[in-house]
């Protein structure tokens, strides 16, 4: 008859007990980082290309950081909307990094996507201003882990540049 090595159930319980430990703090440690602190916000646009099909202009946007750690990011994506419609995208490969406590500016293309919005907002006439939306997602890599940190703004923008370009 095969021997069967009875282990006190005092060690079975204490190598679970440490093992249900190791795993919650080793778990724990892995997703606490959660970036924050960050606005994007509107500081100018300038129309680039006004054609009938397509249309593209220039945002230059304020980051602000708001914490006491710089910050960098690979990148960014921003849906840009005027008067509550969708209207375009911009999408930004380059890294960029904003100090503690400060903010820097970057321009980012934005493309048109909704054209009959966009004549529309040219055409208003002497109401030169639209309310925008800026829905940004900031792209963060900390060694192998990356991380998007979304933010959204909203403000008041001068269209009579668009206006002039599209005349």
């Amino acid at each position: 008859m095969p021997s069967v090595i009875a282990l006190p159930m005092k060690s079975v319980f204490s190598r679970l007990l440490t093992l249900a430990l190791v795993s919650f703090f080793v778990a724990g440690c892995g997703g606490g980082y959660k970036p924050t602190g960050m606005t994007a916000t509107i500081v100018d646009f300038r129309p680039t290309e006004a054609r009938m099909l397509e249309s593209s202009g220039v945002l230059t946007l304020r980051f602000t950081n708001e914490t006491i750690s710089p910050l960098g990011f690979s990148g960014s994506s921003h849906k840009l909307y005027l008067n509550g419609s969708y209207v375009g995208k911009a999408v930004n490969n380059q890294p960029f990094g904003v100090p503690p406590l400060s903010s820097i500016t970057h321009d980012v293309t934005v493309n048109f996507e909704n054209l009959a919005l966009i004549r529309q907002l040219a055409e208003m006439g002497q109401s030169q201003t639209a309310a925008y939306r800026l829905d940004s997602v900031l792209f963060q890599t900390v060694y192998e882990d990356k991380y998007e940190l979304k933010t959204q703004s909203q403000g008041s923008l001068d269209l009579r540049k668009l206006s002039a370009a599209a005349q």
